[in-house]
């Protein structure tokens, strides 16, 4: 009898096991195209994020057809007492920047930004995303 309900155990979590998506492929950092990529967003996206001068470390999470999907780490150029920066994702069509609502609207703006799959990798676990 136990060894029936161990077989069924096994059974059901191999099916779960086997249910379970991938995580969320991330483009190789080591493709020249990749790397080209996030340079062109790193020279652009701070003045976009910050609204003037700042360094962005970007982090490449995918492409569809003219648009880019990364996430950005931005500061602002340093000056006397000031710090600021931003971390988030965000979405280009070429030189348009696209960044998700805040508190509330987070969820439904980055699930409107991303394919569904990394809208889901996005949400659930982002510091797996960042640069």
């Amino acid at each position: 009898m136990i060894r029936r309900h161990v077989v069924w155990l096994g059974l059901a979590i191999g099916l779960l096991t086997g249910c379970s998506e991938p995580p969320y492929p991330l483009p190789d950092r080591n493709a020249a195209d990749v790397r080209a990529e996030e340079e062109r967003l790193a020279s652009l996206l701070p003045g976009e994020l910050l609204g003037g001068p700042g360094t962005c470390e970007v982090r490449l999470l995918g492409r569809d057809g003219s648009s880019s999907f990364a996430w950005a780490h931005c500061e602002a150029a340093p000056g006397p007492g000031v710090t600021s920066g931003v971390s988030t994702p965000v979405r280009v069509d070429g030189d348009r920047v696209t960044q998700p609502g805040d508190g509330s609207e987070y969820s439904a703006s980055v699930r409107r930004m991303f394919p569904e799959r990394l809208a889901e990798a996005v949400l659930k676990d982002d510091s797996k995303l960042r640069p």
